[in-house]
């Protein structure tokens, strides 16, 4: 079991890395071609989605008070 802090702290750092990686998409865009686009779309996807699901979601089975979006 996670320290309810430590979970608090990896909650936090977890969403600034999808604001950094959602602003580095914005960034981006027009600036490289369709298929490189598409891959940095895909590449910044799929690293959201294992933040989520191996690391926000096991803090949020343990404290799902600490999900802003329920």
């Amino acid at each position: 079991m996670i320290e309810k802090d430590s979970a608090n702290k990896i909650k936090e750092h977890c969403l600034k890395a999808i604001s950094e990686l959602s602003c580095a998409l914005i960034a981006v865009e027009g600036q490289c071609s369709p298929d490189d686009m598409e891959r940095i779309r895909r590449g910044v996807g799929l690293s959201i989605g294992k933040i989520e699901s191996d690391l926000l979601g096991i803090i949020y089975a343990q404290y799902p008070y600490l999900d802003d979006l329920k």
